[in-house]
């Protein structure tokens, strides 16, 4: 994810259509503008969302012959709040885990990319739709899908990502079975799983925050800080 930018305070970026046709899905994303949040309705971009991935991924899954049952491998933890709407809308018997990976500190890659948690469930033959909130650099999912393959023998490996960043200068070239936005703005995001240091996963959509706003949780991350220190 990509720095905060000084242009966010003064500027808000083009509020993405929300809305989809038969064929295509959008997110709204949200900017500020001198610290004012822009308000929408969240129930009704979150129903649109699941709706749109969950039906073409069910109707995907019923197509092929001996599915038998798949797996949906949330990457956490910014790919939780996505697949649990999202699987809402599938009504192909299926299973939930989850796989955690690490190349993120803070809001800058490390370059290295770990796993610190592997699926409760055996993926041997599995068709395994693999979840995650952003393919950035392309780094995380590049290794991700080729530890899966190799380790767990899946039948098949399908990605799903909410957000996918075209950028010249990627890592990796990584595609995405299901992608919701394709953008090539590098503004950081937060919010419905994209997080700040840990902070605002559980917002309930996307949005980019200004630098007043980054001030401001700086300072609260500051402040808990000391207060773990003087405990």
């Amino acid at each position: 994810q990509g720095g905060v930018s000084e242009q966010v305070v003064t500027c808000i970026r083009n509020i993405i259509n929300s809305y989809m046709d038969s064929n295509s899905m959008t997110l709204l994303i949200h900017g500020f503008k001198e610290g004012v949040r822009k308000g929408y309705k969240t129930d009704r971009d979150i129903r649109i969302l699941k709706n749109a991935y969950g039906t073409e991924i069910d109707n995907y899954l019923k197509k092929i012959d001996d599915a038998g049952i798949p797996v949906f491998l949330g990457v956490m933890n910014g790919g939780l709040p996505f697949m649990f709407e999202l699987i809402k809308k599938v009504e192909t018997p299926c299973i939930v885990d989850t796989i955690q990976v690490s190349s993120y500190e803070g809001t800058s890659s490390t370059g290295k990319v770990k796993v610190t948690k592997e699926p409760d469930n055996s993926l041997k033959d599995k068709i395994v739709i693999l979840i995650e909130d952003i393919i950035d650099t392309g780094l995380t999912m590049h290794f991700l899908k080729q530890y899966i393959k190799d380790k767990f023998q899946p039948r098949e490996v399908l990605v799903c990502v909410l957000v996918k960043r075209e950028l010249e200068d990627a890592k990796y070239k990584v595609d995405a079975d299901f992608t919701g936005l394709n953008t090539k703005e590098k503004d950081f995001l937060v919010g419905f799983g994209f997080d700040y240091f840990g902070l605002y996963r559980n917002t309930p959509y996307v949005f980019i925050p200004s630098v007043k706003e980054v001030k401001e949780w700086n300072d609260l991350l500051e402040k808990e800080k000391n207060k773990k220190q003087e405990d």
